[in-house]
């Protein structure tokens, strides 16, 4: 199932061009995949959080990749071109809206940038997702990662079940925390 993930790390660094966002999709009925490969054959870049997970198969240990986030894919296209895509569509997935306007909901860069540094293939083994935008989950101080496999993301500190962790979250969409990281390699962003 490596065929899931999609982005390379160097890759986060770029941000949008002009006129492109990163949108998040609910899709229906397990179709992840073939919804990712509809968008990819169009020239879109996609993301789908994954993890890898231990498998007893035939008395065999496997690992293999699972979606994080059941049912999530993160693209990155114009909004006109998302909502006339979603119309030859719409029984496939839906876009998380803007309360209002029911437009679709554009990521900022830098948010999905650290969603994707901590839930990545290769650093995501110890992050746990907490269900839509948990609100309870935000209190405390603001830092972004200096070192090690996270470095680059921000996020929040928190501690849930007596452990510290780094909470990331893309707004109305997901939260996610990753285990213990050492405060030497935290900064407080104000």
């Amino acid at each position: 199932m490596g065929e899931i993930y999609s982005i390379v790390t160097s890759k986060l660094i770029e941000p949008s061009p002009e006129g492109l966002h990163w949108y998040a999709l609910k899709v229906f009925y397990n179709r992840v995949v073939y919804v990712k490969t509809l968008f990819e054959h169009e020239g879109k870049e996609t993301y789908v959080p994954v993890h890898t997970v231990e498998q007893f198969d035939s008395g065999r240990l496997t690992y293999v990749e699972k979606q994080l986030i059941p049912s999530l894919l993160f693209v990155r296209c114009a909004e006109q071109w998302l909502c006339d895509f979603k119309r030859s569509h719409n029984e496939d997935f839906m876009y998380y809206a803007e309360p209002e306007s029911r437009q679709p909901g554009a990521i900022r860069d830098e948010e999905m940038r650290s969603f994707i540094l901590v839930t990545s293939a290769d650093a995501g083994r110890n992050v746990k997702y907490f269900g839509a935008d948990a609100p309870e989950y935000h209190i405390g101080d603001r830092v972004r990662v200096t070192d090690g496999i996270y470095k680059g993301a921000e996020g929040y500190i928190k501690r849930i079940k007596k452990d510290r962790k780094l909470i990331v979250s893309v707004t109305g969409v997901a939260v996610v925390a990753v285990s213990y990281i050492h405060p030497s390699y935290l900064e407080k962003i104000s």
